[in-house]
């Protein structure tokens, strides 16, 4: 007959080994996911500054798009464009405006 050998199981050390491990482990998880999301934060900040920096140029542009469409050189381009012309002296009318004080 074998004989048995009873080995004396430490419960206290497992359990907080088991603990220690564990807790190791949550913290490395926690580290992973706050490295992930400081990245994808990195990411969408650049991509925020390109499109900052497209809008700006596009502006730029707007603005000197609108200022060439002030000029009175370039209406008059644009009416005659359209098939505008000036008016004849027959179509245009004096106005006499009087201020009452």
């Amino acid at each position: 007959m074998r004989k048995v050998v009873k080995k004396k199981i430490n419960l206290k050390a497992n359990v907080k080994t088991f603990v220690i491990t564990s807790c190791v482990l949550i913290v490395a998880l926690l580290l992973v996911h706050i490295r992930v999301l400081t990245d994808n934060l990195k990411y969408e900040n650049m991509k925020k500054g390109s499109e900052e920096k497209q809008l700006l140029k596009d502006n730029e542009n707007f603005k000197r798009e609108l200022e060439s469409l002030k000029s009175p050189s370039k209406i008059e381009k644009e009416a005659i464009r359209f098939g505008m012309s000036y008016p004849k002296n027959w179509q245009v009318r004096e106005i006499q405006y009087k201020k009452n004080d």
